[in-house]
């Protein structure tokens, strides 16, 4: 009698585990599937912005270099101006990756159902994210981003990335 009684309580001691422990743990999915998706978003925006950083560094520097020549000849102001419109179109292709960035966490949601008290926390990880995965920091470029999480409707609300660098 004892045996069976222990087999009972232990089944339902397990049920109990199981129902109880089943929405926190869909919950936390949630937060997690929608916070790997975020991530590999960045990470690929990460990529292009560290590639494209890479392209505008060295001409920054050269037009620093340029803009710095006390009587710049001819030649010196052709170069100026063309490292100005290749400075010009990396900063414009890099917005754009902002930008795609922005759309693409835009319409990223979270499933229904993920606790509230978790997703308070959503717009603090997210700008951990763009800066742990972002750009380097170096040759003066820094990124800011910012975002606004809503929580009643599950998604971000807002999500913006700031870039500076030294214009020369």
């Amino acid at each position: 009698m004892k045996i069976a009684h222990a087999a009972v309580l232990s089944s339902f001691l397990v049920g109990l585990i199981a129902t109880s422990a089943s929405p926190v743990m869909a919950q936390d999915i949630r937060i997690e599937n929608y916070k790997n998706t975020v991530s590999n978003l960045v990470s690929q925006w990460a990529v292009a912005e560290i590639k494209l950083t890479g392209k505008l560094a060295p001409i920054v520097e050269k037009l620093a270099q340029k803009e710095a020549i006390p009587d710049p000849t001819d030649a010196d102001k052709e170069r100026i101006a063309e490292l100005q419109k290749q400075r010009d179109a990396i900063s414009d292709e890099m917005d754009n990756e902002n930008n795609n960035l922005q759309v693409e966490l835009m319409i990223v949601e979270v499933q229904p159902g993920a606790p509230k008290r978790e997703l308070v926390i959503l717009p603090d990880w997210l700008k951990e994210v763009v800066k742990a995965k972002g750009i380097p920091i170096g040759h003066g470029v820094t990124i800011v981003p910012d975002a606004d999480f809503d929580v009643k409707a599950l998604k971000l609300k807002s999500f913006t990335v700031s870039l500076s660098f030294p214009w020369g």
